[in-house]
C-alpha cells in the first residue's frame, strides 16, 4: 500500500495577484490605522446622532439645521462644563503636584517596610528588589506630572477632526449605509445595509450607555469622596469616570489611583476610599453594566477583554476606545456568517 502520493498543486497566476493585492492592502491600512480609528470614532459618533437627527427630518425640519443644532447643544454642555470643573480642577491638580513628593516619601517608606519584612524572612530576592524599583520610580513620578502638554493640543486637533468627519457624515441622510453600499458588489449592497442598520443601531445604544455609566461613575465617586472627606475628590472621581470607558480594566487603575493618593490623609481616609470605590464597582459591574451595556453590545467579557489587549496593542488609547464597537461589529459579521451555515445545513437536510 502506498502511504506517500504525489501531488500536484497548481496556484494560477490570478490566485497569486490576489494575494499580494490584499497582503498591500492590509499593509496599507496598518500604516493608516490612526486615520482609520479617527474615522471610526467619527461613525460612532454618527450612530448616536443619527435617530434624534432622522426624528426631527420627519417633522419637516431640515437635516443640516439639525445636525448644526444638536452640535451647538453639545458643545455648549461641554464649555459649561469647563467653566464648572476647570478652576476647581486646576487648584486640585495644583495641590496635588505640590504634594506629591509627600506621596512618592510616604509609599517609598511603606515600600521599605515591605522589603526588609521579605529579606527577614528570606523571601526571594525579586520581592525586594521590586519594592524597592516602585519606590525609587515613585520619588522620580514627580518631575514629570505637567509633562503632556503637546499631546492634549494633538488630542484636541484629533477632537476636532473626528467632530468634523462626524458633522458632514450626520448631514447627508444614510451616508454611512450609502458609503458601505458603494464599496459593495450589486449582490452583496442589499445585505451591506441591512449590516450597517445593525451595527449604527448597536454603536448608537453603545456610545450613549458608556456616557451615561461615565458620568453615573463621576457621579457616585465624587458624592462618595466628598462624604468621605478625601483629598481632590473632583480629580479622583474625574479621573475614575474617564477611565470608565475601559471596560473592567478601568475602574481597577482608578480604584488603585485614588487609595493611594488618599493615603496622604491617612491610612483610614485610604481605606474608606478603597471600600467606596469597591461598592461603586460592584453596583456598576452587577447593576449598572448588565441593565445598560449587555443589551447595548451583548459580548462575553473575556471577548471584551480581548479585544482591549489587541486594540491597545495596535492602537493605543485610541485602539482601547474602539476595541469594543469594533468586536461588536466582527460579532455582528461572525453571527451571520454561522446563521448562513446553518440555515444551508438545514436545508440540505430537508
Amino acid at each position: 500500500m502506498k502511504i506517500f502520493m504525489n501531488k500536484t498543486i497548481e496556484i494560477s497566476s490570478g490566485t497569486i495577484l490576489r494575494t499580494i493585492l490584499i497582503l498591500i492592502i492590509l499593509w496599507f491600512l496598518y500604516l493608516v490605522l490612526d486615520i482609520l480609528m479617527l474615522l471610526f470614532l467619527a461613525i460612532i459618533i454618527v450612530s448616536a446622532i443619527d435617530p434624534v437627527v432622522d426624528w426631527f427630518q420627519k417633522k419637516k425640519i431640515p437635516r443640516s439645521l439639525t445636525v448644526l443644532v444638536v452640535y451647538i447643544v453639545f458643545l455648549s454642555i461641554i464649555a459649561v462644563a469647563v467653566a464648572l470643573l476647570v478652576p476647581p480642577l486646576t487648584n486640585e491638580i495644583r495641590g496635588l503636584g505640590e504634594n506629591f513628593p509627600q506621596l512618592a516619601e510616604k509609599f517609598s517608606g511603606y515600600f521599605r517596610i515591605v522589603r526588609d519584612y521579605a529579606i527577614s524572612h528570606n523571601f526571594q530576592q525579586q520581592v525586594a528588589d521590586f519594592t524597592a524599583n516602585i519606590a525609587g520610580r515613585l520619588s522620580q513620578t514627580g518631575s514629570s506630572i505637567f509633562s503632556g502638554t503637546i499631546s492634549f493640543i494633538g488630542g484636541v486637533f484629533e477632537f476636532v477632526v473626528v467632530l468634523s468627519i462626524a458633522f458632514y457624515m450626520s448631514v447627508q441622510e444614510k451616508g454611512i449605509k450609502k458609503f458601505f453600499a458603494s464599496l459593495m458588489p450589486e449582490e452583496h449592497r442589499e445585505y451591506v445595509s441591512g449590516l450597517v442598520d445593525r451595527i449604527q443601531f448597536k454603536m448608537g445604544r453603545w456610545l450613549g450607555g458608556q456616557l451615561f455609566l461615565m458620568f453615573l461613575v463621576f457621579a457616585l465617586d465624587y458624592l462618595g469622596l466628598l462624604a468621605i472627606g478625601a483629598p481632590y475628590a473632583l480629580v479622583l472621581a474625574l479621573v475614575a469616570g474617564i477611565l470608565e470607558i475601559i471596560p473592567y480594566i478601568g475602574p481597577v487603575i482608578s480604584a488603585v489611583i485614588a487609595t493611594a493618593v488618599s493615603f496622604l490623609a491617612g491610612p483610614l481616609t485610604g481605606l474608606l476610599v478603597l471600600g467606596l470605590f469597591i461598592l461603586v464597582q460592584q453596583l456598576e459591574g452587577y447593576v449598572l453594566t448588565p441593565l445598560v451595556m449587555k443589551r447595548a453590545v451583548g459580548l462575553n467579557p473575556v471577548v471584551v477583554i480581548v479585544a482591549l489587549l489587541v486594540g491597545a496593542k495596535l492602537g493605543g488609547v485610541l485602539g482601547i476606545i474602539v476595541a469594543v464597537p469594533i468586536a461588536t461589529i466582527l460579532g455582528e459579521v461572525v453571527n451571520d456568517i454561522v446563521g448562513s451555515e446553518r440555515s444551508e445545513a438545514r436545508e440540505e437536510k430537508i
